[in-house]
């Protein structure tokens, strides 16, 4: 066994005592609770369901005492009631670290502004903790709020001399079309800008390119969730790393029963295994993913991990499955890409919803492209699914629904 593997064995016990503190698993586990598992064994152990979390409350997997909490945090909901999250000061700090191993690489010399809600949400509060960390000066411009409006955060970036954006790749976007309705320019207009940092929402090689194009610098990903923390950060070379020291991740079928081969689609299941306030075990969230082992050029040598999509996105139209990744990958792949777009599923094709600035696009060679990449009936509608000028007002956004299934 690796020193590696030494270290991860021990949390694994660390965790499977802290764990059986949570009302939760002191039910999930009264059958285990006695045996000494180990890590190997993992596959034994019963899997935490996102109905699980919600079903035990808000404290149902609280495993410290509250006295010890720093600060709760709690999911978006958007499939369901939302699932709590506990975090200790401990908790917050190795968050951040979890966030400094992303390739951005920040340093003393950086200011990073934060675009990711400051609410119950996780994000703005682990990049906060990263850029203290490092010795990064941080300006916190919450996004989906009256108080920074885009067209404050675009001269907050400029006057202020913002050497880093992080916030949700859809705020990202969002903040380039303010810049071009106000006559000003992404890339010209804020030369101190060296990278952005995104979370929150799937990001595919496409769409990662097109944010670069905008804004001509690099963006790395980061992948997680609210009851997490961060699960694994891009690096220079643009793959997605785990954090093998806090995280277990599996990749099972989707009834859980078995794992997936490498680098084969399958269904997440993460195990926490720092997290002190409310750790988690097999934690099947829905998300697809793959994972693969190799050696990057970055110089580590552990698991990549590839993000999906949700299973709730996952489409079927006829003898095609398609994920929300194979989607975002076919939109962001049209020039010019649309500064705003839908899809809806029909039983017997995929409806596309596009807005673009830019009016005379080319529709048949739009649902040529479109239907050559994703393998399936396509049509499309020119829409306004942008409100440009509550874009330029005091007006903060709302979540974006990207694919709507009918019922």
């Amino acid at each position: 066994m690796s020193v590696n593997d030494r270290v991860r064995e021990q949390k694994f016990q660390e965790l499977f005592r802290r764990i059986q503190h949570s009302p939760l698993y002191q039910r999930k586990l009264k059958n285990h609770a006695l045996q000494k598992i180990s890590l190997d064994q993992i596959r034994t152990l019963p899997l935490t369901t996102k109905e699980d979390l919600r079903e035990s409350g808000t404290f149902g997997h609280l495993a410290v005492d509250l006295k010890e909490i720093a600060q709760y945090h709690e999911s978006t909901g958007t499939t369901g009631e939302p699932s709590a999250s506990w975090f200790t000061k401990e908790d917050l700090q190795t968050g951040g670290r979890q966030l400094k191993e992303c390739g951005v690489q920040l340093t003393a010399e950086d200011l990073v502004l934060i675009r990711f809600p400051y609410a119950l949400a996780l994000p703005a509060f682990l990049m906060q903790q990263a850029a203290w960390q490092t010795g990064a000066g941080v300006v916190p411009a919450s996004g989906r709020t009256v108080v920074t409006p885009y067209l404050r955060v675009l001269n907050l970036m400029k006057q202020l001399s913002v050497t880093v954006l992080a916030g949700l790749p859809r705020e990202i976007e969002l903040l380039a079309e303010v810049a071009r309705l106000k006559g000003l320019d992404s890339v010209k207009d804020f030369q101190k800008l060296r990278a952005i940092c995104i979370a929150g929402e799937l990001m595919s090689e496409k769409r990662r390119a097109h944010l670069e194009k905008m804004w001509d610098v690099p963006v790395f990903n980061m992948y997680g969730s609210t009851e997490t923390a961060n699960i694994a950060t891009m690096c220079e070379y643009g793959n997605m790393h785990i954090v093998e020291e806090d995280f277990i991740v599996e990749v099972l079928t989707e009834d859980g029963s078995a794992n997936v081969a490498d680098g084969e689609r399958g269904f997440a299941a993460i195990t926490t295994l720092s997290h002190q306030g409310s750790p988690l075990l097999r934690y099947f969230n829905e998300d697809i993913i793959s994972m693969e082992r190799f050696k990057c050029e970055c110089g580590r040598s552990g698991a990549k991990l590839t993000h999906y999509g949700r299973g709730k996105d996952r489409i079927q139209l006829g003898n095609v499955t398609l994920d929300a990744m194979d989607i975002q990958e076919a939109v962001y792949s049209l020039s010019p890409v649309p500064d705003s777009w839908q899809v809806i599923v029909k039983k017997d094709r995929l409806h596309f919803l596009l807005d673009s600035h830019i009016s005379d696009w080319p529709d048949a060679a739009v649902i040529s492209q479109l239907s050559s990449q994703l393998h399936v009936p396509v049509t499309i509608e020119a829409a306004a699914l942008l409100d440009r000028e509550k874009l330029v007002s005091n007006i903060p956004s709302t979540k974006p629904v990207y694919i709507k299934k009918t019922e």
